[in-house]
């Protein structure tokens, strides 16, 4: 099934172009508080197949063309991020014309994991605000793992009992010589959508193919058959790290390709077998705060060491 969360927070399942509206079976569901109710629904989800067929053939259709997308999970309670989980990615980073030209790029075997903030999500047609107009923030087109209940510790056999679904997601990255989640935790930067697709609608998780257009010209286009860490590796590594919950999201990694965002930018995911998500970026940038003086300037400086 394809979940898709619209207009004020609505909930919905998608039928080729056709959304039908389920969200008055939503357990708990709360408009003015959309956190509150989405990750208890992810966790009943599959109890409540039944009823969610029925409701494909008995709810309120509508032309998903008609409304506004939101971002699936509009607050998980974390998302956990895999740096350097391409071969390709590495090599690009580090070569001669490379963003880390002339320093050893490690991998995901040698970095972990790392965490970006909730607040740091976006949705569909969001339109994201760079944080610094003096440095380089780059664009990295992923596949998010939505977790599907509670886990803790699990083999990368039992990933597959722990997966609920998959959606698009753009990790975007300022760089520089701060720690990934300073650079990659601002607002808007991690787009995810358009919406969710549960696990047992993708044939192999291990061979989603996936590309990144940037104004029109082909970015980036890569293959999870191509990770150093597998789906299930980064979801049974995610667990020893920390107890997932239902909601939590995995950003699986980028493939080469990466490049600068700059003001004004339109970014287009695809994602063979889950949809297109857009974002745009604004054609301004954040407003310096006067008040935090030379701490702050030496954050928003163009920087030549990058990590």
């Amino acid at each position: 099934m394809k979940l898709v969360v619209f207009d004020e927070w609505r909930v919905g399942l998608l039928e080729g172009e056709t959304l039908v509206d389920i969200t008055e079976a939503v357990p708990n569901w709360a408009p003015k508080w959309p956190y509150a109710w989405m990750l208890p629904f992810i966790a009943s989800f599959t109890e409540g197949r039944v009823q969610w067929d029925q409701a494909l053939r008995t709810g309120l259709r509508k032309s998903v063309a008609d409304v506004r997308v939101r971002a699936p999970i509009p607050m998980p309670s974390k998302i956990i991020a895999a740096p350097v989980n391409y071969l390709l990615h590495q090599q690009e980073m580090g070569g001669v014309r490379g963003v880390y030209a002339g320093t050893q790029i490690k991998t995901i075997e040698d970095y972990g994991l790392f965490l970006k903030p909730s607040s740091s999500i976006a949705g569909p047609d969001d339109v994201i605000t760079l944080p610094f107009a003096e440095r380089r923030t780059d664009h990295e087109a992923e596949i998010g793992i939505i977790i599907g209940r509670q886990a803790r510790n699990i083999t990368e056999d039992e990933a597959d009992q722990v997966i609920f679904g998959f959606t698009g997601l753009l990790d975007l990255s300022v760089r520089g010589p701060e720690d990934r989640p300073y650079r990659k935790g601002f607002d808007g930067f991690c787009p995810i959508g358009p919406w969710i697709v549960t696990q047992d609608e993708i044939p192999d998780m291990d061979a989603i193919t996936f590309r990144l257009w940037v104004n029109g010209d082909l970015r980036q286009e890569g293959c999870t058959k191509d990770m150093i860490y597998s789906m299930r590796r980064l979801v049974a590594l995610a667990s020893y790290q920390t107890t997932l919950f239902p909601g939590d999201i995995i950003a699986s990694g980028t493939p080469q390709g990466v490049g600068e965002v700059r003001p004004g930018d339109v970014l287009h995911l695809q994602v063979d077998g889950i949809g297109d998500l857009t974002v745009r970026v604004s054609k301004d940038t954040a407003t310096s705060p006067a008040a935090m003086g030379e701490w702050f300037e030496k954050f928003t400086v163009s920087r030549s060491v990058v990590q």
